[in-house]
């Protein structure tokens, strides 16, 4: 019987001596978007950079001057799984007001269908991004976005038959109430 049990206790002490990764919270001195991994994407890039002069140049003024925007994938890169922070959102954070650095999270990678809609809208939050939690905003920017898709030749489809198949989603209201808005 020994035989048998000391395998298992043996196997059992060898999963509790290699001990498991324990996350913890991030210190206030460690930038969020350097948990996050950066978004190389030569097309992305540059659809950044033209969304940012078409923001400028239709809705200026901007609340900050945009100096620096980081793209980053909201999927945590190697220091950032040592800590707990969420994943797979979209997001603009202001990293430096003054300097003028932003960094725009983006839930997807950019071959998925729905990334340069998500892209588009956080660059919609570019006009304003001290503004958070505001329906009105978050409607405006899902109209920036669609706007912009169009201006540059971007598929919006995805975000269409969302609205289509959720109208009573705070996004799609907000978007339906933004649209009426601007007409």
């Amino acid at each position: 019987m020994i035989r048998h049990v000391l395998p298992a206790i043996l196997s059992g002490g060898a999963l509790i001596m290699s001990g498991c990764v324990t996350q913890k919270s991030k210190p206030a001195n460690i930038p969020f978007h350097t948990l996050y991994r950066p978004i190389n994407d030569a097309g992305a890039q540059q659809f950044l950079e033209q969304g940012i002069a078409v923001l400028r140049r239709d809705d200026a003024p901007l609340e900050f001057s945009v100096r620096q925007v980081l793209l980053r994938h909201a999927e945590k890169n190697e220091i950032g799984r040592g800590y707990k922070v969420r994943e797979h959102f979209s997001l603009t954070e202001i990293v430096d007001a003054q300097q003028g650095i932003f960094a725009i999270y983006i839930a997807v990678p950019p071959s998925d269908p729905e990334f340069y809609p998500f892209l588009a809208h956080e660059i919609g939050h570019l006009k304003r991004p001290s503004v958070e939690d505001d329906w009105d905003m978050e409607g405006w920017c899902t109209v920036f976005s669609e706007k912009l898709c169009a201006e540059l030749g971007k598929d919006w489809s995805a975000w269409t038959q969302r609205f289509k198949d959720n109208p009573k989603g705070k996004y799609a209201r907000s978007y339906f109430k933004a649209k009426l808005e601007n007409q």
